[in-house]
């Protein structure tokens, strides 16, 4: 985080002030003048805003916002942004862990389509994931 923080650190004042008078340009314009990536980010924005329960306006006003800011910071690079469909797996491994009970190995099965294999597979994988989120590793190397 405090790369990106710094990216900003020299322009900040200048981009917050501009990012702030968004909210006068019509999203009309905005969106006809921005270059389409940075329109159909702003769309995908407010879409999810509007799920989470903002309003349709709100969540446009944010969007924007966050779609110049996203524009500002990755604007000219290449930048890969991986396909949805690593972030849902991690997202049903997640979901498949916190159903676990030690019981349910069927249930997860034909729920989530999977091999017992998989899913088993998955639950060592979480396990160790929240493992290491919580427990500290050792100073020195276990290879040794």
């Amino acid at each position: 985080m405090d790369k990106q923080t710094d990216l900003f650190a020299d322009d900040h004042e200048v981009l917050g002030q501009l990012l702030d008078n968004l909210d006068k340009i019509p999203v009309e314009e905005l969106a006809s003048r921005w270059p389409t990536t940075l329109a159909e980010l702003l769309d995908v924005i407010a879409c999810e805003l509007v799920r989470q329960g903002e309003s349709n306006e709100n969540a446009t006003r944010i969007a924007s916002k966050i779609a110049g800011a996203i524009g500002h910071y990755l604007g000219g690079k290449s930048t890969y942004i991986p396909t949805g469909t690593v972030l849902k797996d991690a997202l049903r491994d997640y979901l498949i862990y916190e159903q676990f009970n030690g019981k349910n190995i069927p249930e997860l099965i034909r729920e989530h389509k999977l091999s017992e294999s998989h899913i088993y597979a998955i639950i060592r994988r979480q396990r160790a994931l929240l493992q290491r989120r919580y427990q500290r590793e050792l100073p020195f190397d276990s290879k040794v």
